[in-house]
């Protein structure tokens, strides 16, 4: 019983730096780095349109249509991560707090809450489903 627990935690580890590692490469702006852990077919629905995606080359597609601009790395910070892990299938949510300065010199913060779904293939876990969404009403500073 005591193995399955550490085998567990260390899935949950994993998972946690997995997806540290993704809002890191999010807020460099690193493009190449954003959905290495994400499988090749993975759906995403994300808060802008189209709003559902079907497969990580049409995700990144659409990048240059919709990120925004910021004159150095942005806020993208994973708050609240909650993970549950199984033996080949997870999954993780959170609240990410996203922000930044524009070249205009205006600036940019809010609040976005995500869940992701994992499975484990050939002893790697990556992201098959991830949900980005945005309450409805007052956004800045608001949890």
């Amino acid at each position: 019983m005591e193995a399955q627990g550490t085998t567990r935690s260390t899935d949950e580890a994993l998972i946690r730096e997995l997806l540290e590692k993704w809002a890191d490469a999010t807020r460099l702006g690193k493009h190449d780095e954003v959905l290495v852990f994400h499988a090749s077919d993975v759906t995403i629905f994300d808060v802008l349109p189209p709003l559902k995606y079907e497969g990580a080359d049409a995700y990144r597609k659409s990048w240059d249509d919709w990120q925004p601009t910021t004159e150095s790395s942005g806020r993208f910070e994973i708050h609240d991560l909650k993970i549950t892990a199984g033996q080949d299938v997870a999954f993780a949510y959170c609240l990410i707090h996203c922000g930044g300065a524009q070249p205009d010199g205006g600036t940019f913060e809010d609040w976005v809450r995500a869940t992701f779904c994992l499975h484990k293939l050939a002893g790697k876990w990556l992201v098959t489903h991830q949900h980005i969404s945005m309450p409805i009403g007052k956004q800045s500073g608001n949890r």
